[in-house]
């Protein structure tokens, strides 16, 4: 079976860049003029910038629009629960509700999909694949999206969310299982588990494909993911807010732009579009009815570089993730807000200060709360660790930290991970 050259819609993803554009610009008069009508956020947006939705006829116009970043998702729907007033759509077209960190609430309508079987069929994906999702079904979207997607595919699927290594040996040797989707550090975990029952991964599994996103794919991590497993393993970008933006072919090199939405790459300070090769924001507007984000900051910085695929594919390529221009961080495939960690540690008056620090061992995220008390003890410390599970939907570490010791510079996170 061929799993280097597949296409979902070849003919689209094959033509040139510039006709990709123009497709996109002809649909994006009517969003403006729906989101504007229907979505009292944006109409708002619209009229502090002086725009009217007649006056968006084209990409470039689109600059016209200030970005809204994704901290501002948290703070409009505070003030308007619960959507924000970023719903333009009756409640009753409303298929499913995602509740991410922050917290934010992001609505899906009936029609409309988070775009990854595009992304899947490039990785290599094909129907009768039975596949595990790893990804979690839990109120954030990761789960339903990947497995919408694998449907669509015609992919046998075992949702499986994190789950224990244990089980998720039994079912890649029971079922057969040729395609995994969650996180690689995940995956990496469970094939080591495997070799330390006396199994060898390559030989007694069938996997042949992996994808993955929410975490960086450094080639070290990617390299033992495949030569562990004798699969392919490609990823991809997106955000729970505007499912997938990019994806990696068999030939790599960087992520194919999405055809379902317009991403711009933008300078954090200014909003200006910035042109190939500039690292800045990743800005996204979406084509959706039910949640129309029109100049959406992700907050995430990359770059966009032009140039021939040998897989045909005329899109340019999002280099991939490369940091983060606000104050959010990602964890285990979480982001992490400030305001949530603080929300988390408020109810403890016992705690006089602390900082949010995240490491990386052995390809896995480690998020440590250091924490300054004066009376210090276990029983405390259990609680805080339950809380901080409880509020933020991954586990930390509580170490105690000497009084005074934690710098007074504001930071609520501080991320320490190094990716080679």
């Amino acid at each position: 079976m061929d799993r280097t050259t597949g296409f979902l819609n070849e003919e689209l993803e094959r033509k040139s860049w510039d006709e990709q554009r123009h497709l996109q610009a002809q649909r994006l008069g009517g969003v403006v003029a729906h989101a504007a009508a229907n979505a009292p956020a944006i109409g708002v947006l619209l009229r502090e910038a002086g725009v009217t939705p007649g006056d968006i006829r084209s990409l470039e116009d689109l600059a016209r629009v200030p970005v809204t970043p994704k901290a501002k998702l948290v703070e409009l729907q505070r003030e308007n629960p619960p959507f924000g007033g970023l719903l333009a759509v009756p409640l009753a077209q409303v298929r499913r509700i995602f509740r991410s960190p922050g917290p934010i609430y992001d609505p899906q309508g009936f029609d409309e999909g988070w775009g990854w079987e595009e992304a899947l069929c490039a990785a290599g994906f094909r129907r009768g694949d039975v596949c595990i999702n790893t990804f979690g079904y839990q109120m954030t979207p990761a789960g339903m999206m990947f497995d919408d997607a694998l449907g669509a595919l015609g992919c046998p699927l075992v949702p499986t969310g994190v789950g224990d290594r244990e089980v998720q040996i039994e079912i890649l040797r029971a079922l057969g299982v040729a395609g995994f989707v969650g996180m690689a550090s995940f995956l990496l975990q469970i094939g080591e588990r495997a070799k330390e029952q006396g199994l060898d991964p390559a030989r007694d599994f069938g996997l042949k494909v992996a994808f993955t996103t929410a975490e960086p794919l450094p080639d070290t991590l990617r390299n033992s993911v495949e030569s562990l497993f004798g699969a392919t393993v490609r990823q991809g970008f997106g955000t729970a807010d505007c499912g997938c933006l990019a994806y990696e072919c068999h030939a790599k090199g960087g992520m194919h732009l999405a055809s379902r939405a317009i991403v711009e790459i933008a300078d954090p300070e200014t909003g200006r579009p910035l042109g190939p090769g500039e690292v800045g924001e990743v800005v996204v507007t979406l084509f959706n009815k039910a949640y129309p984000l029109i100049r959406f900051g992700t907050g995430d910085l990359s770059a966009v570089d032009h140039g021939d695929c040998a897989c045909g594919r005329r899109s340019p390529k999002l280099r991939g993730w490369l940091g983060r221009c606000d104050q959010l961080v990602k964890v285990k495939g979480i982001f992490l807000h400030p305001g949530t960690v603080q929300g988390a540690l408020r109810a403890f008056p016992e705690v006089a200060a602390f900082r949010a620090v995240v490491t990386r061992a052995e390809s896995r995220d480690v998020l440590t709360v250091k924490v300054e008390t004066a009376a210090p003890d276990e029983g405390l410390r259990i609680r805080l660790g339950e809380r901080l599970r409880e509020v933020l939907s991954i586990g930390a570490e509580v170490e105690w930290a000497a009084t005074g010791s934690l710098p007074s510079d504001g930071k609520v996170i501080e991320d320490l991970r190094k990716w080679d």
